[in-house]
């Protein structure tokens, strides 16, 4: 296998919030001027010290989503500069980001700028933090069960629920005020299903951060966007969009909308050129749910840290 061939197509899976660990990062913020250009710009526009708070936290900042967006976007582009310093003829035809992860996939296609990248995150971090401080939320992941097998379940309870992120065919999470799931948590154990909680702070992309939205439009207008230079799924259809006016919306709506993962990574999947998709995270995680596809080859993924060690 290799990645330095122009031959072989590439989609781009760009990982989002999810399981932070003290020291995330350190092995890449001061690797060369690229990646310190990187990690100085997410400190100096957030106004934070990222790179301690990822190696010393406490875990309690960490896990903070106005920490953790930034965080996670940082370590996914360092990689990506990386792997593309490392593979100088990488033919990247596609890509996609799982939430937050997306944003790191418009850097990667040149729709943004580094720093309208960060600038953007802060605010959408910050605006979050403040409707779910006001809008108490939680969430639940649950496997087994499909997109259409569980949304019948939550009408059929009459429970105010959203799917907040329809991962693949087996794999969903949901969202929504604590005490809603708590009920719907005993729904689902009725049903046989045995949902797991969720370390995070709000209940992201569902109708608790309705009132984030058009904070979302108002300051996206002012941000120049140009077009992706390759197809970029967005979460919220989970197809292209190439006019960066629509791109601009479909980020508003991604706060309260499903992130479709399953309808975009199943589109690569059986994209006739049959691509390589190569992970960026710290750990991998989002090749391994590629497991859930039928028709899916494992030999088909492969994470940026072993790709850089080849």
């Amino acid at each position: 296998m290799t990645l330095d061939n122009t031959s072989q197509p590439v989609v781009l899976l760009f990982s989002g919030q999810g399981n932070p660990v003290i020291g995330m990062g350190s092995d890449l913020w001061d690797l060369n001027s690229t990646t310190k250009q990187i990690w100085d710009c997410a400190s100096d526009i957030s106004g934070l010290d990222l790179r301690r708070l990822c190696l010393k936290g406490p875990m309690n900042r960490l896990i903070q989503t106005t920490v953790q967006q930034l965080a996670v976007t940082a370590i996914n582009v360092s990689l990506y500069s990386l792997c593309r310093e490392r593979f100088p003829n990488l033919r990247v035809t596609g890509a996609c980001g799982h939430s937050v992860g997306e944003y790191s996939a418009l850097y990667a296609a040149g729709a943004i700028s580094l720093e309208t990248l960060f600038r953007t995150l802060h605010f959408r971090a910050s605006t979050m933090d403040a409707v779910s401080k006001k809008q108490k939320g939680a969430m639940i992941a649950l496997k087994g069960a499909d997109y259409a097998t569980l949304s019948d379940i939550i009408t059929r309870s009459g429970i105010a629920l959203d799917i907040s992120c329809d991962n693949t065919p087996h794999q969903q999470v949901i969202g929504g005020t604590p005490a809603a799931l708590s009920d719907f948590a005993q729904v689902l154990a009725d049903e046989g299903y045995e949902p797991i909680k969720l370390g995070v702070s709000g209940a992201w992309h569902t109708r608790l951060m309705e009132e984030g939205v058009q904070l979302m439009r108002d300051f996206l207008a002012g941000q120049p966007f140009t077009s992706p230079a390759y197809d970029v799924l967005m979460n919220v259809t989970g197809r292209m969009e190439i006019v960066p006016e629509k791109i601009k919306e479909n980020l508003s709506l991604h706060l309260t909308h499903t992130v479709k993962w399953n309808d975009s990574v199943a589109r690569f999947i059986n994209h006739s050129e049959r691509p390589l998709f190569l992970e960026m995270s710290n750990k991998p995680y989002l090749g391994q749910m590629l497991n859930d596809f039928a028709g899916f080859n494992a030999e088909r993924v492969l994470h940026c840290r072993k790709a850089l060690e080849m």
